[in-house]
């Protein structure tokens, strides 16, 4: 049987864009170890140059490490401190990766203006961060999509620590997974009476497009909007009026349809799966023939 696919689409906010996950940097919080989902470093394109050019050139990238660095970083006394900087080898003779830690004296031409009692202070960076611990809850094929058990926002300005935030995520609701269900499932699970449309001839399927998706914490949906595009479709085409009527059935079928799988992440009740979070948005595809 074949899976619905549930295309989400989503804009994330970051650095860089990859078409992967990425893996983190590291940091000590309080002399504790969290993995730090982000790249501070490439926050100052003029810096992060600079530090590049002092990364030796054989030094062994992959998709999920397109540079090919780990940074390691301290918060003291509400500073941030850049400690040292890991890179690792191919061995052609043992077939086996090793690492080469970079320490942050082997970087004072690039960070010299930085240096505070012989550390590098990362007064460069201003913004937050998102650091994390525990079990991965949520994997998402992208950057760093990805929800821990145990997350902190923290804020910098200017390399000091001026807010903090700590959450505790999990799964709220077991509940309807829409990546859980099959192809042929769609219409009985969202039955909507298409047969006697006849605006709708020679359309193949409807694409139904859900944004601002409100749950609660019961797994209820409280509200949404939906578009609903026919396929095929032209640029131009006069668009059907049933689709208003069809859009407002979808709506009442989906707030009639609980609990959805619900998460509790960084603050927010949101709806989504063990594949991702569907924060902005996701499409069912509703066949027709």
């Amino acid at each position: 049987m074949k899976r619905l696919v549930i295309c989400v689409y989503a804009i994330t906010i970051s650095l860089n864009s990859f078409a992967t996950g990425q893996a983190g940097d590291i940091i000590f919080s309080d002399g504790i170890k969290w993995t730090l989902l982000g790249k501070p470093m490439e926050s100052d394109s003029m810096l992060f140059h600079n530090f590049m050019g002092i990364l030796p050139e054989n030094r062994s990238i992959s998709t999920a490490n397109w540079e090919g660095y780990t940074c390691y970083w301290s918060i003291k006394n509400e500073r941030l401190y850049l400690d040292s900087a890991k890179v690792s080898f191919y061995n052609h003779k043992t077939k086996k990766e090793v690492e080469h830690l970079i320490p942050s004296s082997d970087m004072y031409h690039v960070f010299n203006k930085y240096y505070d009692e012989n550390r590098i202070a990362a007064t460069w960076l201003t913004g937050n961060i998102r650091i994390a611990q525990g079990k991965m809850l949520i994997y998402e094929h992208d950057a760093f999509e990805r929800f821990y058990e145990h997350e902190q926002i923290i804020t910098f300005k200017q390399g000091r620590v001026t807010g903090r935030e700590t959450f505790h995520n999990r799964i709220v609701v077991d509940g309807l997974s829409l990546a859980s269900l099959n192809q042929e499932d769609i219409k009985a699970k969202f039955p909507l009476q298409t047969d006697s449309c006849p605006e709708l001839d020679g359309v193949k399927k409807i694409i139904f497009r859900i944004y601002h998706f409100q749950i609660d914490s019961l797994g209820n949906l409280v509200d949404c909007q939906l578009k609903a595009i026919p396929i095929p479709w032209q640029q131009g085409d006069k668009r059907p009026p049933i689709l208003e009527e069809l859009e407002k059935k979808m709506e009442n079928i989906l707030k009639s349809i609980h609990p959805w799988m619900t998460y509790y992440v960084n603050g927010e009740y949101l709806f989504g799966d063990s594949e991702g979070l569907y924060k902005h948005g996701f499409i069912i595809p509703y066949p027709l023939d």
